[in-house]
């Protein structure tokens, strides 16, 4: 019988490679980003292992949820700024992985509205 652990390999640290002007632009929002998503990934090993608690999960939800609704901010300020720029209905469907029809529809949709406060937060980071 050993005492050993069963894994003795450290976790390996999650690298997300960014420029130096990047992470200048972003500001105190890596930070932010960063807990959210590492937050979602420990909800989901938790979701894996099983036995998670009610309240491990609520946090789970919670944080995806936010990082959900940031998210849909970046990519909703992305399809509005890719439309100001001239771009294609084809191109943007090829980038969402749909169909010409339903790329220009989701866009026109989109761009009939005034923007959201998280795309907002995209753009402006307020």
């Amino acid at each position: 019988m050993t005492t050993e652990p069963e894994n003795t390999t450290p976790a390996p640290d999650l690298t997300i490679p960014l420029s130096v002007a990047d992470a200048q632009a972003l500001g105190d929002d890596v930070g932010q980003l960063a807990m959210r998503l590492g937050g979602v990934l420990h909800g989901l090993a938790q979701l894996r292992a099983g036995g998670a608690s009610t309240e491990a999960l609520a946090d789970t939800i919670v944080l995806s949820n936010g990082l959900m609704n940031r998210l849909e901010g970046i990519r909703d300020a992305a399809v509005r700024q890719h439309a100001d720029g001239g771009g294609s209905y084809g191109e943007l469907a090829n980038s969402m992985g749909v169909t010409r029809a339903t790329a220009q529809s989701r866009r026109d949709t989109l761009l009939k509205k005034q923007p959201s406060q998280m795309e907002r937060w995209a753009t402006d980071g307020d």
